[in-house]
């Protein structure tokens, strides 16, 4: 089930491709195991096989090296297009190669396999894609949010300072208040505790950022030209309060007063 509303609706399961062990694909339980880590750390480290490490090994690993153990991905059914993808996170490096075998493995898998696409989640893999052999079909976001601008994730009200990052200035130091409302360019594999979330880039409704703002309880939204929005580019800076419903968001400023009893 969807962490929260989302449009279109969508309907996600993480899938898991072994290759320590012989290619074995799982589909995981994600009402039990809502992320990756959870369930390999759980089900796949030992008793004969490799042991799984620490969360921030995994990350760093699983997702980024040529020589990752696990191919890991979602397959999410879009309600409204009527599509089924396989979607890797947004800034996973898999090659081509990594990608084509866990298609396939998945699609021979599965009783919706003839109708299953791969839906680049990001721009880099949006390229990749692009060298994918013509039996992968390749379904755009356009193609799933078709005249969509705003993707809500997780609801709710929060006020902080608005920052404009990206998701590669997370991993090479920018530092992230809690009393920080987010806008990004896409979802980045890990953030710190901060008020909100808006990416430019649409989320997968498994994403880790999802999970996590679920999680704490703080609203998560995907916009289109969120960088440039010229509502949020306003309050650069500025203390406001977002919030985020199931069909729509507002952002407006608030005080100092305001802000300081919402944090405390």
């Amino acid at each position: 089930e969807p962490l929260d509303s989302t449009l279109p609706g969508a309907r996600s399961t993480k899938v898991v491709l072994d290759q320590a062990d012989g290619d074995k694909l799982y589909f995981q339980n994600s009402v039990r195991f809502q992320i990756h880590y959870d369930f390999v750390s759980t089900h796949l480290s030992g008793n004969g096989l490799p042991v799984v490490g620490s969360l921030a090994d995994f990350n760093s690993t699983q997702y980024f090296s040529p020589d990752r153990r696990f191919l890991l991905a979602a397959v999410t059914y879009y309600e409204q297009p009527r599509r089924w993808v396989l979607e890797l996170s947004p800034y996973d490096t898999a090659s081509a190669e990594m990608i084509e075998r866990l298609f396939l493995t998945v699609k021979h898998a599965a009783y919706f396999g003839p109708e299953l696409g791969f839906h680049p989640t990001s721009e880099a893999l949006g390229a990749i894609a692009a060298t994918l052999p013509s039996y992968v079909p390749v379904v755009t976001t356009d193609e799933l949010y078709a005249g969509i601008d705003y993707q809500p994730l997780s609801l709710g009200v929060a006020i902080g300072r608005l920052r404009f990052v990206t998701a590669a200035s997370l991993s090479t130091g920018t530092y992230l208040s809690y009393q920080d409302l987010v806008v990004l360019d896409e979802a980045p594999n890990d953030i710190s505790v901060v008020q909100g979330i808006i990416t430019e880039a649409f989320q997968t409704p498994l994403s880790h950022i999802n999970v996590l703002s679920r999680n704490r309880h703080n609203p998560n939204m995907g916009l289109r030209g969120a960088q440039t929005n010229p509502q949020l580019r306003a309050l650069e800076g500025q203390l406001a309060r977002l919030t985020v419903t199931a069909s729509a968001w507002s952002i407006e400023a608030v005080t100092q007063a305001e802000a300081e009893q919402w944090w405390a």
